[in-house]
Parts: structure tokens; sequence; C-alpha cells
């Protein structure tokens, strides 16, 4: 039996029906590596069981006895320790390296999106995401501002405000202009962008102009210093733990922004849960009946 099988195995047992065998892993999981420190007598009081109880545990893992046993658990647990302590302090910029198989450059991408994830979940100002989902909920109309992947992000918050009578348009960079100068009070507009650098890079630098004709602003950028953070008074961020260019991908960032339009989507939809589900609902209603009645009216006569 492998290691990953023997802690699936013990995992496994935790969810059987109370009795010694489930007592004991319970145990074993909550405690870990510590076993080690362990006498065989102690674990049995500990888990309220016996001796010969930790013997036949043991035995129907495969292994001779306790001491076997214990010897395959905390060399295990040992290891998990170590591939932790290694994912907790993967790069961000290079998560994985030329010699890493795909199964470990997988590992890593995985403890990096997780890291994001949480941090961004840590950090985020719920009374700066209530103002900013109230500046949605009033506008007329929003507008959502920012290079791929950002582009990507929006359109899918797009898609989920559309769900619920929410209207937030995605305009392609080669129209922004033309609609930002559009923008009123009644309207609201969202500038993504990770570095939030720059007076003179769109959309970043469309800012002074919307402050100028009074449109509420929704800014998403890191939690550093940047131009974009100056400009706006509500700003949903998250902490710069990349570099702008040099890295193999946004994994980190891309995590981040989209935890924080998802965060959104829910406080905007918690504005009025029972209403905003009636509308889900009606949508997903509506798009299924459209749908079957075009593969009826495609289906040969």
């Amino acid at each position: 039996m492998d290691n990953d099988d023997l802690l699936a195995r013990i995992q496994e047992t935790t969810l059987e029906l109370p009795g010694s065998r489930k007592s004991i892993a319970d145990f074993l999981i909550r405690e870990g590596g510590g076993v080690e420190n362990l006498s065989m007598a102690e674990v049995a009081d500990l888990t309220f069981t016996s001796k010969p109880s930790l013997v036949r545990f043991a035995k129907t893992f495969g292994f001779a006895g306790w001491r076997d046993f214990r010897l395959a658990f905390v060399t295990l647990m040992r290891q998990n320790d170590e591939d932790i302590a290694h994912l907790e302090n993967v790069d961000p910029n290079h998560p994985f390296a030329p010699e890493d198989s795909v199964g470990e450059a997988v590992q890593s991408v995985l403890a990096l999106e997780q890291r994001a994830l949480a941090d961004a979940a840590d950090v985020v100002d719920v009374n700066m995401l209530v103002e900013a989902s109230r500046r949605i909920i009033e506008a007329n109309r929003t507008v959502f501002f920012g290079y791929e992947p950002n582009y990507c992000f929006g359109r899918l918050l797009a898609y989920k405000l559309a769900q619920i009578g929410i209207r937030c348009l995605v305009p392609s960079p080669e129209d922004w202009e033309s609609l930002a100068r559009t923008l009123g009070p009644n309207e609201c507009a969202i500038i993504a962008s990770y570095s939030g650098m720059g007076p003179h890079r769109e959309p970043v630098s469309f800012a002074p102009m919307f402050a100028q004709a009074g449109v509420p602003v929704i800014a998403i950028t890191n939690s550093g210093d940047n131009w974009l953070r100056e400009q706006c008074d509500c700003v949903l961020s998250f902490r710069p733990r990349e570099r702008y260019y040099s890295k193999i991908s946004g994994y980190y960032s891309e995590q981040c922004i989209h935890f924080l339009l998802d965060a959104l989507y829910s406080a905007i939809f918690c504005a009025d849960y029972d209403r905003n589900e009636v509308r889900k609902l009606h949508t997903v209603i509506a798009f299924e009946r459209t749908h079957n009645q075009n593969l009826v009216d495609e289906l040969p006569c």
C-alpha cells in the first residue's frame, strides 16, 4: 500500500460508525506525526481503546503490528509536512521549475491559487464591498474596463448580473474612450488593473475624467501604493505578491480579481436576495425555453 492509499483509507475510517476503529483513526488524523512521541499504551488510553485494538487496526491496513504501522504513518506525516511547507512557499511568479514534473507543477499551482483565495478573503473590506454593490445597484448601467484577462472576468460578471436584471457593459479597448466620455453621475464604472499604474495608460487614465463628470467608480487593484488607488474612493484590493511583467502567468492576481468580482456579485445578490433569486430562476427558465424551441425548429419535418 502506498502512502496516498494509507492516508485515504485512514480518512475513510473516520467516517465509520462510532467504535474503536473510528476512535483510533480520528486520533491519528488529529495528532499526525506527533504519534511518534507516544507509546502504544498512551495511544490506547487517549483513544479509549486497548493495545489489542491498536494491533487489529494496524493489521487491517496490511501491517504486522502497531510498531510497523506507526513507523509508516509517521513517515507519511513527515513527508506531508515537508510537502505543505514547500507549497506554502511557492513563488507566485515562477511556481514551478523546468525540472518539475507535470504533477508537481499542478500541485504548486493549486497551492498558489488556494493561497491567493485565502489572502483575498483575509483582506477584503466588507464595508467597501457593500459600497461598491450599492453603486452598481443604483446605476442605470455599469461599464467594466479592463485588459485581458480582466476583460474575460468582466464578461463573466456581466453575464451574472444580467441574470438578475442589472445591466453591465464590457467594451473592447478600441471602444473605451468613446464610451467612457458618455458616462455620467447615474452610471457606474469599474476599472480593473493589477498594477494601477499610470495617468497616461487606459483604462486607469479615465479616473480623473470620471471624477470630473461625477461618475461613481469602483477600482480593483493591488493594495500597494499605486496611482489608481489615489484617484478612487471605492477600492477592492488584494496583496501585491506578483511582479508586473517577469512571471510565468498571473495565477495569483487572476484568482484574487476573480474572487473579488464574485464577492461583489454576491453582495449585490444579497442586497435583495429573494427578488434576485426569482429573477435568476426566471432567466434560467426563459433561456431553457428558447433553447428547447430552437432545437425543435431545427428538427427535420
